[in-house]
């Protein structure tokens, strides 16, 4: 899934789950429920490296735009709301260094116990999933607004 649709997803369970002891968690593991499903994505995207970070700024973009707005508007719980916003995207964050390889033409390491597993999740990552991104994002930011405040 975009970082987007991780982002609203976890500022939802942050809106709806008022114990931190809870939320967080359930925010982090939010990612890899998400991914599993089908979605936007594939080796054809990621090898076009000009379009995939196209999309990937677009969609820093609207994540950002997400948070921020969590921030200005001050939601009812809203430190909560921005970490599970927050924590439900961050296991991306273990591809920027496989990323930075690709890009600087370093060798390739092994993946981890963790990257093994966020990639075999992975399995329903195709060029049309964007539909689903999009349906995904344009019914759960509503969702969110309307749970939030």
């Amino acid at each position: 899934m975009t970082a987007a649709n991780h982002v609203v997803t976890g500022a939802i369970l942050g809106a709806v789950i008022h114990q931190p002891l809870l939320a967080l968690p359930l925010a982090f593991a939010s990612h890899f429920v998400l991914d599993s499903l089908p979605h936007f994505g594939g080796k054809e995207l990621i090898e076009n490296k000009r379009k995939f970070l196209s999309i990937l700024g677009a969609d820093v973009c609207i994540a950002s735009l997400v948070l921020v707005g969590i921030v200005i508007s001050q939601p009812n719980n809203w430190p909560l709301i921005l970490a599970c916003a927050i924590l439900a995207a961050s296991p991306d964050l273990m591809w920027f260094s496989h990323f930075m390889r690709d890009m600087r033409k370093i060798p390739k390491r092994p993946f981890n116990l963790v990257e093994r597993f966020h990639s075999r999740i992975q399995w329903g990552e195709r060029l049309w999933g964007w539909t689903i991104e999009i349906a995904w994002f344009v019914c759960m930011l509503p969702l969110f607004i309307k749970l939030a405040y």
